[in-house]
Protein backbone atom coordinates (compact mmCIF):
# COMPACT_ATOMS: atom_id res chain seq x y z
CA UNK A 1 0.00 0.00 0.00
CA UNK A 2 1.41 3.12 -1.07
CA UNK A 3 0.57 6.91 0.01
CA UNK A 4 0.19 8.08 -3.42
CA UNK A 5 -2.45 4.79 -4.23
CA UNK A 6 -4.22 6.07 -0.81
CA UNK A 7 -4.00 9.55 -2.39
CA UNK A 8 -5.85 8.68 -5.33
CA UNK A 9 -8.47 6.96 -3.78
CA UNK A 10 -9.27 9.48 -1.08
CA UNK A 11 -9.65 12.33 -4.42
CA UNK A 12 -11.75 9.92 -6.62
CA UNK A 13 -14.26 9.22 -3.23
CA UNK A 14 -14.34 12.77 -2.66
CA UNK A 15 -15.33 14.07 -6.00
CA UNK A 16 -17.08 11.12 -7.24
CA UNK A 17 -15.79 11.22 -10.30
CA UNK A 18 -12.16 9.94 -11.85
CA UNK A 19 -12.11 12.52 -15.03
CA UNK A 20 -12.18 15.50 -12.20
CA UNK A 21 -9.88 13.66 -9.83
CA UNK A 22 -7.11 13.49 -12.67
CA UNK A 23 -7.88 17.33 -13.33
CA UNK A 24 -7.26 18.50 -10.17
CA UNK A 25 -4.24 16.21 -9.33
CA UNK A 26 -3.25 16.61 -13.14
CA UNK A 27 -2.53 13.00 -13.44
CA UNK A 28 -3.65 10.92 -16.58
CA UNK A 29 -7.16 8.95 -15.97
CA UNK A 30 -5.68 5.69 -16.47
CA UNK A 31 -3.02 6.21 -13.78
CA UNK A 32 -5.56 6.58 -11.06
CA UNK A 33 -7.67 4.09 -12.48
CA UNK A 34 -4.60 1.77 -12.74
CA UNK A 35 -2.98 3.00 -9.00
CA UNK A 36 -6.45 2.22 -7.33
CA UNK A 37 -7.24 -1.14 -8.83
CA UNK A 38 -3.41 -2.15 -7.17
CA UNK A 39 -4.63 -0.90 -4.04
CA UNK A 40 -7.91 -3.42 -4.43
CA UNK A 41 -6.06 -6.10 -5.27
CA UNK A 42 -3.52 -6.08 -2.89
CA UNK A 43 -6.21 -5.43 -0.26
CA UNK A 44 -8.76 -7.95 -1.93
CA UNK A 45 -11.47 -5.46 -1.75
CA UNK A 46 -13.44 -3.44 -4.45
CA UNK A 47 -13.61 0.16 -2.81
CA UNK A 48 -15.34 1.91 -5.33
CA UNK A 49 -18.44 0.40 -7.77
CA UNK A 50 -17.61 1.91 -11.24
CA UNK A 51 -20.15 1.46 -14.30
CA UNK A 52 -19.57 3.98 -17.61
CA UNK A 53 -21.34 6.75 -16.51
CA UNK A 54 -20.44 7.24 -12.38
CA UNK A 55 -17.89 6.14 -9.59
CA UNK A 56 -19.08 5.72 -6.15
CA UNK A 57 -18.11 4.20 -2.83
CA UNK A 58 -18.37 0.34 -2.08
CA UNK A 59 -19.48 -0.60 1.64
CA UNK A 60 -16.06 -1.07 2.06
CA UNK A 61 -14.87 1.64 0.55
CA UNK A 62 -17.05 4.01 2.78
CA UNK A 63 -15.45 2.03 5.89
CA UNK A 64 -11.94 2.67 4.69
CA UNK A 65 -12.12 6.02 3.45
CA UNK A 66 -11.99 7.96 7.26
CA UNK A 67 -9.07 5.67 7.54
CA UNK A 68 -7.29 6.23 4.23
CA UNK A 69 -7.65 10.26 4.81
CA UNK A 70 -6.62 9.78 8.72
CA UNK A 71 -3.19 8.29 7.16
CA UNK A 72 -2.78 11.09 4.53
CA UNK A 73 -3.07 13.85 7.64
CA UNK A 74 -0.64 12.02 9.84
CA UNK A 75 1.76 11.75 6.67
CA UNK A 76 1.27 15.47 5.71
CA UNK A 77 2.02 15.84 10.01
CA UNK A 78 5.32 13.96 9.24
CA UNK A 79 6.21 16.50 6.48
CA UNK A 80 5.65 19.23 8.83
CA UNK A 81 7.81 18.28 11.38
CA UNK A 82 10.58 17.50 8.76
CA UNK A 83 10.33 21.03 7.22
CA UNK A 84 10.07 22.59 10.74
CA UNK A 85 13.68 20.70 11.72
CA UNK A 86 14.94 22.45 8.22
CA UNK A 87 14.50 25.72 10.37
CA UNK A 88 11.79 27.53 8.20
CA UNK A 89 13.95 27.02 5.10
CA UNK A 90 10.98 25.32 3.32
CA UNK A 91 7.16 25.05 4.03
CA UNK A 92 3.99 26.26 4.45
CA UNK A 93 1.51 28.49 6.88
CA UNK A 94 -1.61 28.69 6.64
CA UNK A 95 -3.79 31.70 8.78
CA UNK A 96 -7.49 32.56 9.00
CA UNK A 97 -8.62 35.74 10.39
CA UNK A 98 -11.56 37.45 10.81
CA UNK A 99 -11.91 40.64 8.51
CA UNK A 100 -12.18 43.29 11.42
CA UNK A 101 -8.56 41.66 12.57
CA UNK A 102 -6.77 42.18 9.32
CA UNK A 103 -5.68 45.48 9.31
CA UNK A 104 -3.42 44.79 12.36
CA UNK A 105 -1.33 41.75 10.66
CA UNK A 106 0.31 44.33 7.68
CA UNK A 107 3.89 44.66 10.12
CA UNK A 108 3.76 41.01 10.71
CA UNK A 109 3.21 39.72 7.38
CA UNK A 110 5.51 41.99 5.99
CA UNK A 111 8.38 41.17 8.64
CA UNK A 112 7.80 36.87 8.28
CA UNK A 113 8.50 37.21 4.62
CA UNK A 114 11.25 39.05 4.87
CA UNK A 115 12.86 36.31 7.60
CA UNK A 116 11.41 33.15 5.72
CA UNK A 117 11.16 33.74 2.38
CA UNK A 118 11.01 29.80 1.44
CA UNK A 119 7.96 29.87 3.75
CA UNK A 120 4.49 30.13 1.66
CA UNK A 121 2.31 32.31 3.63
CA UNK A 122 -1.64 31.94 2.60
CA UNK A 123 -3.95 34.63 4.79
CA UNK A 124 -7.51 34.19 3.85
CA UNK A 125 -10.29 36.48 5.82
CA UNK A 126 -13.52 34.67 6.90
CA UNK A 127 -16.08 35.19 9.10
CA UNK A 128 -15.47 33.36 12.86
CA UNK A 129 -17.75 30.93 12.39
CA UNK A 130 -16.60 29.27 9.25
CA UNK A 131 -12.47 30.09 10.73
CA UNK A 132 -13.33 27.87 13.12
CA UNK A 133 -14.46 25.00 10.50
CA UNK A 134 -11.90 25.48 8.87
CA UNK A 135 -9.69 24.94 11.98
CA UNK A 136 -11.36 22.17 13.14
CA UNK A 137 -11.09 20.33 9.45
CA UNK A 138 -7.64 21.35 9.59
CA UNK A 139 -7.42 23.68 6.90
CA UNK A 140 -5.90 26.43 8.21
CA UNK A 141 -2.88 26.49 10.96
CA UNK A 142 -4.08 29.48 13.03
CA UNK A 143 -6.77 31.28 13.43
CA UNK A 144 -7.16 35.28 14.14
CA UNK A 145 -9.70 37.08 15.87
CA UNK A 146 -11.58 39.54 18.65
CA UNK A 147 -12.89 36.51 21.26
CA UNK A 148 -15.71 35.11 20.64
CA UNK A 149 -18.50 34.58 22.86
CA UNK A 150 -19.23 30.91 21.36
CA UNK A 151 -17.41 27.57 22.43
CA UNK A 152 -15.78 25.36 19.91
CA UNK A 153 -14.76 21.78 22.17
CA UNK A 154 -12.31 21.09 19.54
CA UNK A 155 -10.70 24.06 19.34
CA UNK A 156 -8.15 25.93 22.33
CA UNK A 157 -8.08 29.94 22.32
CA UNK A 158 -5.41 32.01 23.79
CA UNK A 159 -5.46 36.30 24.71
CA UNK A 160 -2.99 38.16 22.77
CA UNK A 161 -4.08 41.58 23.92
CA UNK A 162 -6.66 43.51 25.93
CA UNK A 163 -9.38 45.61 23.49
CA UNK A 164 -12.67 47.21 23.65
CA UNK A 165 -15.44 48.35 21.56
CA UNK A 166 -15.19 52.19 20.63
CA UNK A 167 -17.22 54.75 19.40
CA UNK A 168 -15.14 55.72 16.04
CA UNK A 169 -15.43 59.68 14.58
CA UNK A 170 -13.55 61.68 12.16
CA UNK A 171 -11.16 64.08 14.91
CA UNK A 172 -13.11 66.91 14.42
CA UNK A 173 -16.40 65.11 14.98
CA UNK A 174 -18.90 66.40 17.96
CA UNK A 175 -18.26 63.79 19.67
CA UNK A 176 -14.36 63.52 19.07
CA UNK A 177 -13.19 65.30 22.66
CA UNK A 178 -15.26 63.12 24.44
CA UNK A 179 -14.42 61.48 27.42
CA UNK A 180 -17.20 59.08 27.20
CA UNK A 181 -20.46 58.66 25.49
CA UNK A 182 -23.60 56.85 26.16
CA UNK A 183 -25.46 54.49 23.46
CA UNK A 184 -28.21 57.11 23.69
CA UNK A 185 -26.26 60.01 22.81
CA UNK A 186 -25.52 58.22 19.17
CA UNK A 187 -29.26 59.01 18.30
CA UNK A 188 -28.50 62.65 17.46
CA UNK A 189 -25.92 61.14 14.40
CA UNK A 190 -26.14 59.36 12.05
CA UNK A 191 -24.27 55.88 11.72
CA UNK A 192 -22.25 53.67 9.29
CA UNK A 193 -21.98 49.77 11.23
CA UNK A 194 -19.79 47.69 10.31
CA UNK A 195 -21.83 44.61 8.27
CA UNK A 196 -23.54 42.09 9.97
CA UNK A 197 -21.20 39.01 10.69
CA UNK A 198 -18.03 41.44 11.83
CA UNK A 199 -17.43 40.70 15.68
CA UNK A 200 -17.63 44.16 16.09
CA UNK A 201 -20.89 44.15 14.90
CA UNK A 202 -22.09 41.44 16.92
CA UNK A 203 -20.46 42.70 19.63
CA UNK A 204 -22.50 46.05 19.37
CA UNK A 205 -25.62 44.36 18.44
CA UNK A 206 -25.24 42.10 21.83
CA UNK A 207 -24.67 45.37 23.79
CA UNK A 208 -28.12 47.12 22.29
CA UNK A 209 -30.75 43.93 22.36
CA UNK A 210 -33.58 44.64 24.02
CA UNK A 211 -33.31 48.14 24.00
CA UNK A 212 -35.46 50.02 22.66
CA UNK A 213 -32.79 52.86 20.67
CA UNK A 214 -33.68 54.85 17.24
CA UNK A 215 -30.11 55.16 15.55
CA UNK A 216 -29.84 56.36 12.35
CA UNK A 217 -28.25 53.48 10.56
CA UNK A 218 -27.08 55.23 6.78
CA UNK A 219 -24.80 52.30 5.72
CA UNK A 220 -23.27 48.90 6.63
CA UNK A 221 -20.35 47.76 5.20
CA UNK A 222 -17.70 44.64 5.37
CA UNK A 223 -15.14 46.60 4.87
CA UNK A 224 -13.12 48.23 7.89
CA UNK A 225 -10.86 50.20 5.85
CA UNK A 226 -13.43 51.16 3.85
CA UNK A 227 -15.72 52.20 6.91
CA UNK A 228 -13.40 54.44 8.31
CA UNK A 229 -12.01 56.51 5.12
CA UNK A 230 -15.95 57.42 4.64
CA UNK A 231 -16.02 58.39 8.38
CA UNK A 232 -12.66 61.10 7.68
CA UNK A 233 -14.23 64.92 7.32
CA UNK A 234 -17.69 63.63 7.73
CA UNK A 235 -20.06 63.44 11.08
CA UNK A 236 -20.94 60.02 10.75
CA UNK A 237 -19.81 57.33 13.53
CA UNK A 238 -19.27 54.20 13.87
CA UNK A 239 -18.25 51.37 16.17
CA UNK A 240 -15.10 49.49 15.79
CA UNK A 241 -12.51 47.43 17.82
CA UNK A 242 -10.22 49.66 19.44
CA UNK A 243 -7.04 48.22 18.41
CA UNK A 244 -8.64 48.39 14.36
CA UNK A 245 -9.55 52.45 15.24
CA UNK A 246 -5.63 52.88 16.13
CA UNK A 247 -4.37 52.63 12.89
CA UNK A 248 -6.02 55.31 10.76
CA UNK A 249 -4.76 59.54 10.67
CA UNK A 250 -7.30 61.61 11.49
CA UNK A 251 -9.60 58.91 13.18
CA UNK A 252 -10.22 58.92 16.87
CA UNK A 253 -11.70 56.41 19.14
CA UNK A 254 -13.76 57.52 22.21
CA UNK A 255 -14.61 55.25 25.02
CA UNK A 256 -18.57 53.37 25.32
CA UNK A 257 -19.98 54.16 28.65
CA UNK A 258 -21.23 50.61 28.95
CA UNK A 259 -20.28 47.56 30.39
CA UNK A 260 -19.28 44.94 28.57
CA UNK A 261 -17.58 46.58 25.26
CA UNK A 262 -14.43 44.25 25.95
CA UNK A 263 -13.11 42.79 23.09
CA UNK A 264 -9.73 40.88 23.51
CA UNK A 265 -7.87 39.78 20.66
CA UNK A 266 -7.08 35.99 20.67
CA UNK A 267 -5.47 33.18 18.43
CA UNK A 268 -6.72 29.78 18.01
CA UNK A 269 -5.41 26.78 17.17
CA UNK A 270 -7.04 23.32 16.89
CA UNK A 271 -6.76 20.98 20.11
CA UNK A 272 -4.59 17.84 19.84
CA UNK A 273 -2.62 18.99 16.78
CA UNK A 274 0.61 19.68 16.51
CA UNK A 275 1.93 22.95 15.91
CA UNK A 276 4.39 24.14 13.50
CA UNK A 277 7.41 26.09 13.87
CA UNK A 278 5.97 28.45 11.46
CA UNK A 279 3.00 28.74 13.78
CA UNK A 280 4.78 29.72 16.75
CA UNK A 281 7.08 32.31 15.02
CA UNK A 282 4.75 33.77 13.29
CA UNK A 283 2.57 34.65 16.56
CA UNK A 284 5.90 35.70 18.33
CA UNK A 285 6.39 38.46 15.25
CA UNK A 286 2.72 39.44 16.15
CA UNK A 287 3.66 39.91 19.61
CA UNK A 288 6.80 41.56 18.59
CA UNK A 289 5.63 44.01 16.51
CA UNK A 290 3.28 44.95 19.06
CA UNK A 291 1.00 46.41 15.99
CA UNK A 292 -0.33 50.24 16.43
CA UNK A 293 1.07 50.22 19.81
CA UNK A 294 -1.23 47.62 21.38
CA UNK A 295 0.10 45.49 24.86
CA UNK A 296 0.44 42.28 23.53
CA UNK A 297 0.25 39.77 25.92
CA UNK A 298 3.63 37.76 26.99
CA UNK A 299 2.50 34.30 25.70
CA UNK A 300 5.44 32.84 23.70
Amino acid sequence: MELRQLRYFVKVAELASFSEASRQLHISQSTISQQIKQLEDELNVSLLVRDSHSVRLSDIGLAFLPQAQKTLREASTCLDKIHDVQQLGIGELNVGTTITFTPLLRETVQEFMKLYPRVKLNICSYPMETLMRMLDREQIDLALSYKSTEIYPEIESHILFDNRLVLVVDKNHPLAHSRSVRFSDLEKYSLILPAKGLQARSAFDRLIEDRDYRFDVRAEINDVNLLMEILRGTCYCSVLSEATAKRMNDIVSVPLDQVGTSMEGSFHVKKGCYTKTATKEFLRLLCETRPYGLAMMDLL
